[in-house]
């Protein structure tokens, strides 16, 4: 009795120390280049804010909170350290009881281990955050609370009502994505509860309808061009976060291991499958580095680079495999249907990215979070043994690093903001803008003809003044040699 207390206080420091953690980092950080424009209208007030909502890809909702949290970073960090600490605690609800409390850390480490690219859209700039993180994870908690059926009371359909509204009017890819996510879950369910899943699709079907009928362009493509974005598309659900999904491929290995025991060409199957994982990993690193490797490296890349499209082949047994090993470990009739409904809704968000002209990066945050969460259940089905040292040591590596890397950023920014402010009090007609050398703020560095003038209004350096983005010290000489 006395562990399981101890068990249940952790889970609760790790639902605590996540929310502090978030609340730390978002406020060491600077806001995004691509949220500079979004502070200048929100610093005109609400109704400039709502004024000014983009609604080309169904933005609504989360157009006019992403202008005001520009203006009022204080609120973006606060609001993301609370859902991103709700996701945390979900997962080790879903995890259940555990044999040692350290694994309770699983969901915490997993959301560490995204890839810089991933850390500085999805999680830091507002924009992109608030667009795609923010909906994807109540796009979670619906369901989560679904799965909680034994609440039917009128305050629990209100409350999901209310995420439906939310979650339809933040951006219309998503949307669609949850009404077809629905569906699917009504079919599950059909036998149970009709009357408040049909209020439910009633209600987000009327809201994806109202934001298509908002929409200037058409969201899809009408031809065949969209082959094209087939290498864009495995790059951003498989490379860019090559270490979730080796965490990933732990049940498949088991799951395959079960399956094909009585084959005496089992490690044979297990061993080609982990290769590639291995050729991702060694082609696909530095987009865990700080810093841009990418334009020293990405010459050397070949034919074992996983963003060539017929990685696209792999990745489709990747999915069809994952799914099994779900069906396979989740007993519990209830969790394996939200786990199905969350990798098929992430996928088909995967697919409108080859189809759909306005699709960007950040929708990839629901099929990371999901399989982050089903991983988590996962590691506790397959009762699979826990270093905990090494757990331990992992989540204090990661923390510590971090902070580190935070604490730096917010060291360039004041010195930047300072240096400008030298420069523009002795008159210069060019201002020298220190570069942030590393990846984890999303376009920090102004380098185009838009991301300038945003920077100029921002920072309140007259138009007429010029801007050299410059790196001091080592990536200097780094920037110097890549050049050359």
């Amino acid at each position: 009795m006395k562990e399981k207390i101890d068990n249940l206080t952790f889970k609760h420091r790790i639902t605590l120390f996540t929310f502090l953690f978030f609340l730390i980092i978002l406020a060491l950080s600077p806001i995004s280049g691509d949220d500079w424009k979004s502070f200048i209208i929100g610093k005109d007030g609400l109704v400039n804010s709502f004024n000014n909502i983009n609604i080309l890809d169904g933005r609504i909702i989360s157009g006019f909170l992403i202008n005001i949290f520009s203006y009022n970073k204080i609120l973006f960090d606060i609001s993301f350290a609370i859902l991103i600490s709700q996701f945390v605690k979900m997962c080790n609800e879903i995890m259940g009881t555990v044999k040692t409390k350290y694994l309770y850390l699983y969901p915490l480490i997993g959301i560490l281990l995204v890839s810089v690219i991933t850390f500085s859209y999805n999680y830091v700039s507002i924009n992109s955050t608030v667009a795609y993180t923010f909906p994807s994870i109540v796009f979670i908690m619906y369901f989560y609370n679904l799965l909680k059926s034994d609440d039917k009371s009128v305050k629990m359909l209100i409350k999901l009502i209310i995420y439906s509204i939310y979650i339809c009017l933040s951006s219309i890819h998503i949307a669609i994505a949850f009404l077809i996510a629905n569906i699917f879950y009504y079919i599950f369910k059909r036998n149970e509860d009709n009357n408040r899943y049909i209020i439910l699709l009633i209600v987000n079907l009327i809201c994806v309808i109202f934001s298509l009928s908002l929409l200037e362009n058409n969201i899809f493509y009408t031809n065949l061009e969209s082959i094209n974005n087939i290498p864009y598309l495995i790059e951003n659900f498989f490379s860019n976060n090559i270490l979730l999904i080796i965490l990933g491929s732990i049940p498949i290995n088991m799951y395959l291991h079960e399956k094909l025991k009585e084959n005496t060409y089992v490690r044979v199957v297990i061993t080609l499958f982990d290769l590639i994982l291995v050729f991702s990993l060694s082609y696909n690193f530095f987009n865990y580095s700080p810093v841009n490797l990418n334009l020293i490296l990405s010459k050397y890349r070949g034919i074992f680079a996983t963003e060539n499209w017929y990685y696209i082949f792999y990745f489709i047994v990747y999915i069809v495999l994952f799914i099994l090993s779900i069906n396979y470990y989740t007993k519990n009739k209830k969790l394996k249907d939200m786990f199905n409904v969350l990798i098929i809704s992430s996928i088909l968000l995967g697919i409108m990215s080859l189809i759909s002209p306005i699709f960007d990066r950040g929708s990839i945050i629901l099929f990371v979070l999901s399989l982050i969460m089903i991983s988590c259940f996962q590691a506790v089905s397959m009762n699979t043994k826990v270093f905990v040292k090494i757990v331990k040591f992992l989540s204090i590596l990661l923390i510590v690093y971090y902070l580190f890397i935070f604490a730096i950023i917010k060291y360039i920014d004041v010195t930047r903001t300072s240096y400008i402010k030298e420069q523009l009090d002795a008159e210069s007609s060019n201002i020298e803008v220190k570069a942030n050398p590393t990846y984890f703020i999303w376009r920090y560095n102004p380098v185009d003809y838009f991301q300038i003038k945003d920077f100029k209004e921002y920072y309140d350096i007259p138009l007429s003044c010029t801007i050299d983005v410059k790196y001091f010290g080592i990536f200097e000489k780094v920037e110097k040699s890549v050049k050359e």
